[in-house]
């Protein structure tokens, strides 16, 4: 099965509605006008806007903790790090934890 490489020009948000803020950290490899995301690029990096109110039991999502096996692919490598596809699954610092959803990969003409 292929599917799509991440690149900066991505949608990915928290499962409340959240955009997670994409920064890559490199910028030499780029697929239809993005740098491509490779690990660990989403790792840490901020979410704005989760509805989510603070309460005593909830926490909104404000960053990316993780991301999960079978988000990336060691086929394709750019500086030694494997690229992100839109199969990435993650998981936010949300009370609960809350799933990363890719809405669109930034590009889908290069696939892995």
């Amino acid at each position: 099965m292929t599917a799509a490489i991440l690149n900066s020009n991505a949608s990915i948000s928290c499962a409340h509605g959240g955009r997670v803020v994409i920064t890559p950290r490199q910028l030499t490899v780029t697929a239809d006008g993005g740098a491509v995301l490779c690990e660990p690029d989403l790792v840490g990096v901020p979410i704005v806007g989760c509805p989510v109110p603070p309460t005593p039991s909830s926490k909104p999502c404000t960053l990316v903790v993780a991301t999960l096996p079978g988000s990336s692919t060691p086929k394709v490598l750019v500086g030694g790090r494997p690229v992100f596809l839109s199969t990435l699954q993650g998981l936010t610092d949300g009370v609960p934890p809350a799933p990363l959803i890719v809405q669109y990969p930034g590009q889908v003409r290069v696939q892995a």
